[in-house]
Protein backbone atom coordinates (compact mmCIF):
# COMPACT_ATOMS: atom_id res chain seq x y z
CA UNK A 1 0.00 0.00 0.00
CA UNK A 2 1.04 3.29 -1.00
CA UNK A 3 2.20 5.85 1.85
CA UNK A 4 -0.44 8.36 0.77
CA UNK A 5 -2.96 5.49 1.16
CA UNK A 6 -2.07 4.33 4.11
CA UNK A 7 -2.21 7.72 5.96
CA UNK A 8 -5.51 9.00 4.07
CA UNK A 9 -7.24 5.58 5.70
CA UNK A 10 -5.56 6.27 9.08
CA UNK A 11 -7.26 9.67 8.79
CA UNK A 12 -10.50 8.52 7.33
CA UNK A 13 -10.65 6.25 10.11
CA UNK A 14 -10.40 8.78 12.62
CA UNK A 15 -12.75 11.10 11.07
CA UNK A 16 -15.49 8.89 10.14
CA UNK A 17 -17.77 9.10 12.83
CA UNK A 18 -17.65 12.76 13.27
CA UNK A 19 -18.13 13.20 9.69
CA UNK A 20 -20.74 16.04 9.09
CA UNK A 21 -23.14 14.97 5.88
CA UNK A 22 -24.91 17.50 3.50
CA UNK A 23 -27.80 15.10 2.99
CA UNK A 24 -28.53 12.06 1.45
CA UNK A 25 -29.00 11.70 -1.79
CA UNK A 26 -30.17 9.28 -4.98
CA UNK A 27 -28.11 10.58 -7.86
CA UNK A 28 -24.32 11.57 -8.16
CA UNK A 29 -23.44 15.23 -8.14
CA UNK A 30 -20.28 14.60 -9.89
CA UNK A 31 -21.72 12.07 -12.49
CA UNK A 32 -24.85 12.00 -12.80
CA UNK A 33 -25.22 8.27 -12.05
CA UNK A 34 -27.93 7.08 -10.16
CA UNK A 35 -26.56 5.86 -6.79
CA UNK A 36 -28.14 2.54 -4.20
CA UNK A 37 -30.42 3.52 -1.89
CA UNK A 38 -29.03 5.22 1.42
CA UNK A 39 -26.28 7.32 -0.07
CA UNK A 40 -25.27 9.98 2.11
CA UNK A 41 -23.34 12.64 0.56
CA UNK A 42 -19.95 14.05 2.80
CA UNK A 43 -18.92 17.52 2.99
CA UNK A 44 -15.65 19.00 1.41
CA UNK A 45 -14.80 19.09 5.01
CA UNK A 46 -14.46 15.74 5.38
CA UNK A 47 -12.12 15.66 1.91
CA UNK A 48 -8.83 15.34 3.68
CA UNK A 49 -5.59 16.37 2.25
CA UNK A 50 -4.50 12.67 1.77
CA UNK A 51 -7.73 12.17 0.33
CA UNK A 52 -7.17 14.29 -2.27
CA UNK A 53 -3.48 13.41 -2.82
CA UNK A 54 -4.73 9.51 -3.45
CA UNK A 55 -7.63 10.92 -5.97
CA UNK A 56 -4.57 12.64 -7.68
CA UNK A 57 -2.70 9.65 -7.84
CA UNK A 58 -5.52 7.65 -9.35
CA UNK A 59 -5.67 10.71 -11.43
CA UNK A 60 -2.33 10.79 -13.02
CA UNK A 61 -2.68 6.83 -14.45
CA UNK A 62 -5.27 8.78 -16.82
CA UNK A 63 -2.75 11.58 -17.25
CA UNK A 64 -4.68 13.54 -15.72
CA UNK A 65 -5.84 15.24 -12.81
CA UNK A 66 -8.44 15.86 -10.59
CA UNK A 67 -11.31 18.78 -11.36
CA UNK A 68 -14.50 18.29 -8.90
CA UNK A 69 -14.55 15.37 -6.43
CA UNK A 70 -17.34 13.79 -4.19
CA UNK A 71 -17.43 11.52 -1.12
CA UNK A 72 -20.51 9.55 -0.48
CA UNK A 73 -21.07 7.09 2.61
CA UNK A 74 -23.56 4.02 2.84
CA UNK A 75 -24.64 1.98 5.68
CA UNK A 76 -25.34 -1.45 5.18
CA UNK A 77 -23.98 -4.94 3.20
CA UNK A 78 -20.93 -3.59 1.38
CA UNK A 79 -21.07 -6.65 -1.40
CA UNK A 80 -24.72 -5.17 -1.95
CA UNK A 81 -24.14 -1.95 -2.47
CA UNK A 82 -21.33 -2.39 -4.46
CA UNK A 83 -23.53 -4.62 -6.60
CA UNK A 84 -26.25 -2.11 -6.80
CA UNK A 85 -24.13 0.88 -7.71
CA UNK A 86 -22.08 -1.29 -10.26
CA UNK A 87 -25.48 -1.64 -12.05
CA UNK A 88 -26.05 2.13 -12.30
CA UNK A 89 -22.96 2.91 -13.93
CA UNK A 90 -24.08 3.75 -17.44
CA UNK A 91 -22.45 0.84 -19.94
CA UNK A 92 -20.83 3.27 -21.72
CA UNK A 93 -18.17 3.58 -19.22
CA UNK A 94 -14.88 1.21 -19.15
CA UNK A 95 -13.83 0.08 -15.70
CA UNK A 96 -10.30 -0.52 -15.02
CA UNK A 97 -9.38 -1.43 -11.66
CA UNK A 98 -5.91 0.06 -10.82
CA UNK A 99 -5.10 -1.57 -7.23
CA UNK A 100 -6.72 -3.54 -3.91
CA UNK A 101 -5.54 -4.08 -0.57
CA UNK A 102 -6.66 -4.06 2.83
CA UNK A 103 -7.06 -1.37 5.35
CA UNK A 104 -5.95 -1.31 9.21
CA UNK A 105 -9.09 -2.57 10.21
CA UNK A 106 -10.05 -5.07 8.20
CA UNK A 107 -11.42 -3.57 5.77
CA UNK A 108 -10.44 -3.51 2.13
CA UNK A 109 -10.20 -1.27 -1.13
CA UNK A 110 -9.66 -0.73 -5.15
CA UNK A 111 -8.79 2.40 -6.65
CA UNK A 112 -9.92 2.17 -10.19
CA UNK A 113 -11.33 4.33 -13.45
CA UNK A 114 -13.98 4.73 -15.34
CA UNK A 115 -13.57 5.94 -18.96
CA UNK A 116 -15.49 6.62 -21.78
CA UNK A 117 -13.93 8.93 -24.71
CA UNK A 118 -15.23 12.05 -23.57
CA UNK A 119 -15.17 11.61 -19.92
CA UNK A 120 -13.12 10.50 -17.13
CA UNK A 121 -13.38 9.38 -13.55
CA UNK A 122 -10.91 7.97 -10.80
CA UNK A 123 -12.31 7.02 -7.86
CA UNK A 124 -11.21 4.72 -4.37
CA UNK A 125 -13.93 2.32 -3.06
CA UNK A 126 -13.72 1.70 0.58
CA UNK A 127 -15.78 -1.42 2.35
CA UNK A 128 -15.47 -2.46 6.09
CA UNK A 129 -18.20 -5.08 7.60
CA UNK A 130 -20.90 -2.82 7.47
CA UNK A 131 -20.63 0.17 5.00
CA UNK A 132 -18.36 1.52 1.96
CA UNK A 133 -17.09 4.85 1.44
CA UNK A 134 -17.03 5.76 -2.51
CA UNK A 135 -14.40 9.04 -3.10
CA UNK A 136 -14.29 10.25 -6.98
CA UNK A 137 -13.11 12.58 -9.08
CA UNK A 138 -13.72 14.03 -12.49
CA UNK A 139 -10.59 13.52 -14.96
CA UNK A 140 -9.26 16.53 -16.66
CA UNK A 141 -6.22 15.61 -19.14
CA UNK A 142 -2.80 17.44 -18.57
Amino acid sequence: MNKNLSLFIAAFLLLTPAALATDFVSTSNLTGFQLPNGALELTDDDFSDEMVEVLEDVAGSLNGKCQYHELLYWEGNPTTIAKNLNAKIPKAFAYKSLGVGETGDGGAYEQFVLTTPKMWYGGVWFQGDKDAILAWCSVVRK
